[in-house]
């Protein structure tokens, strides 16, 4: 079967292109993903006399804030209006980067990953809703998949040039601080252009009922979850999934950081320790723009990858088990010290994380009602928040106490495992 697209889908994938709201998805996801400070987030904390575990619960903690409060946000969204509650959600974003420049003192650190934990509860399945709701009322939410993937794309996109721009800045900034303070202008960008969103996407029930009452009818989504098998095996698996993913892909940072002289030494390149911190910072940013922009290739081509197996929840399977045997040769590349192929190997892994996940949006758009979707997507994130409450601070502590190679090979054994007994099948 030709993944290629037809005419009639050309003729709509033109449509949807040329309209106004979706070059402001597009450019959502662009400005949102301008993290200058992501390439180098876990050098700067080492850099600050803060350990591998001590990162893992600065990450817990962040998921922790985004775990309490990822089923109100999605009652917010639904009851109260979701370009509002977007809103908000940046706002917590740029509090958390002035936190974060405050640093190195721990509880001030704390502070920066609370409010991020904030941010991303307000804004996790929301947009995601919202760009639903527009497909819905234009008839086309049979194109989930090609319009979520293409929103991404770019998201990606802004990925990878904030990675080049990254590297200017951390090379010419005072302190690496300061770069904190640089990413709030894009987030200012975003906050901006989200206001313009129509107003029909801040369409809300009326309060008829007391917060309380509210709060509690958004458990609702969680009964639901538990009693559809369906619903409960595509949560767990994206959540599990996203959540090994976004403990573990930063690691590429320390990993450079142990075998950037290996690796200088492999492109033949003499240097100083003075360059070597040179050539960490440059060879940094251009792994994570390389990641981002491949990336963003296979993201777009989500919906032409679906169209080829024969089934969404069957490709979700097979990758996970795919990313389980790139975790297990990552720990065997470890421990013979070969940088280059590890920077191969992580390339892949997000790559196949970024085809993946368009193709989980689209088996849950498949198996969930359309007045759920705001509550069921955060409750999706719900999970994802407590495995990385759990997964994150496990792997900072075997990192710390053992080694990264230990850490790589029992999470292939662990997810091996898990995917052929709890997740595989629909």
């Amino acid at each position: 079967m030709s993944i290629t697209p037809n005419e009639g889908e050309k003729e709509t994938f033109k449509w949807i292109n040329k309209q106004g709201i979706m070059w402001k998805f597009k450019f959502y996801g662009f400005f949102k993903n301008l993290k200058f400070f992501e390439p180098y987030l876990l050098l700067i904390f080492l850099a600050w006399e803060i350990n591998l575990f001590q990162i893992g619960l600065l990450i817990a903690i962040q998921e922790t804030f985004t775990f309490i409060f990822e089923v109100p946000s999605g009652m917010i969204a639904d009851t109260r209006g979701k370009k509002t509650e977007l809103l908000f959600c940046f706002v917590f974003y740029i509090l958390s980067f002035f936190f974060y420049f405050m640093g190195p003192d721990y509880f001030i650190l704390m502070m920066g990953a609370m409010f991020f934990g904030l941010g991303e509860a307000f804004r996790s399945g929301t947009h995601k809703a919202m760009e639903m709701q527009w497909m819905e009322r234009n008839g086309i939410l049979k194109y989930k998949s090609y319009v979520y993937g293409t929103t991404r794309s770019y998201s990606l996109y802004g990925s990878a040039i904030s990675s080049i721009f990254a590297i200017i800045f951390i090379l010419n900034i005072p302190e690496n601080r300061w770069i904190f303070i640089l990413t709030i202008i894009p987030y200012i960008i975003d906050f901006i252009l989200i206001s313009t969103y129509p107003n029909y996407m801040n369409e809300h029930s009326p309060k008829k009922e007391s917060y309380w009452k509210d709060f509690i009818g958004a458990f609702k989504g969680l009964k639901i979850v538990i009693t559809d098998r369906k619903l409960r095996k595509g949560l767990l698996s994206n959540s599990t999934y996203d959540g090994i993913f976004k403990s573990l892909k930063d690691y590429i940072q320390p990993i450079m950081k142990l075998f950037i002289v290996v690796l200088l030494i492999d492109l033949a390149i003499p240097s100083s320790p003075e360059e070597e911190e040179f050539y960490l910072t440059l060879i940094l940013g251009l792994i994570y723009a390389l990641f981002y922009l491949v990336s963003s290739f296979s993201s777009k081509n989500a919906y032409f990858v679906l169209k080829k197996v024969k089934s969404s929840k069957y490709a979700m399977d097979t990758i996970f088990f795919i990313f389980a045997i790139l975790i297990l040769f990552e720990a065997l590349l470890l421990w013979f010290k070969i940088p280059l192929l590890i920077i191969i190997i992580y390339l892949i892994i997000y790559v196949i994380y970024n085809l993946r996940r368009p193709i989980g949006v689209d088996y849950l758009g498949d198996v969930m009602e359309k007045d759920q979707r705001a509550t069921i997507l955060s409750v999706e994130v719900l999970l994802r928040s407590l495995i990385i409450i759990v997964l994150a601070p496990l792997f900072g502590f075997i990192a710390e106490v053992f080694s990264l190679e230990v850490l790589f090979l029992w999470l292939a054994v662990f997810m091996i495992l898990i995917n052929l007994v709890i997740l595989q099948g629909s």
